[in-house]
């Protein structure tokens, strides 16, 4: 009868580390898979994050109408108001302020976009001619926005950094809409991006048509 003969001391040692060379090598390339799979998932979820911002932008600037408003002090302030200086912000009248409680408001909004330091920034009030206790509601929309810059095409073809424009009169300057709006941000993971709205020809005709402020419901406040 043969006698059985075992593993050395030696094969033994030899067979785990084998086996736990081969578990590192299992374990190093799942742990890369799942660092893939993250990246792209934060990938995916900045990038929606910015095409969120920029619908929610195009959506607000696209429903822009003629209403001038008041500040808290009595004073008319223009449909749109554009500032591209060191403090660049649009501020402007929105149709299609849904309402789907039925609370006694318009359905227009007056909107304000502005840069707070990288946070790009969406301020809405809950109503359109201010009292001294009128305060926004700020949406955070944008993150990680270094530069934000606006011009605005006039009836001549120019692009200017302010709106309504310098040579305007007062009455003319409430309600005067320029014909296009370019708009330059800056993030930090995308670099520039540069987009180019023309403002709906109808606004003004929208507005003298409806007399009662009522938006088209067409969209929603929130981001």
């Amino acid at each position: 009868m043969r006698r059985q003969r075992g593993f050395t001391l030696l094969e033994l040692l030899i067979a785990i580390s084998i086996f736990a060379l081969l578990g590192l090598a299992t374990y190093r390339m799942f742990d890369s898979v799942m660092q893939a799979d993250r990246g792209q998932r934060e990938q995916e979820q900045r990038l929606r994050h910015l095409t969120r911002a920029m619908a929610a932008f195009e959506r607000d600037l696209l429903q822009t109408r003629l209403r001038p408003v008041r500040d808290p002090l009595g004073d008319p302030q223009a449909a749109l108001l554009g500032d591209s200086g060191k403090n660049t912000h649009l501020e402007f009248t929105r149709s299609g302020w849904r309402n789907p409680l039925g609370l006694p408001r318009a359905t227009l909004q007056r909107v304000r976009w502005q840069l707070q330091g990288e946070q790009w920034q969406r301020a809405y009030w809950p109503v359109l001619d201010q009292a001294q206790d009128s305060q926004p509601r700020v949406q955070d929309v944008l993150g990680g926005v270094t530069r934000f810059e606006l011009l605005f095409l006039d009836d001549e073809g120019r692009w200017l950094q302010n709106w309504p424009p310098a040579n305007s009169s007062s009455e003319q300057a409430l309600i005067q809409m320029p014909k296009a709006v370019e708009l330059v941000i800056e993030q930090r993971r995308y670099g520039e991006l540069r987009r180019v709205w023309r403002l709906p020809e109808s606004a003004e005709k929208q507005q003298q048509g409806d007399g009662s402020g009522e938006g088209d419901g067409s969209s929603e406040n929130d981001l």
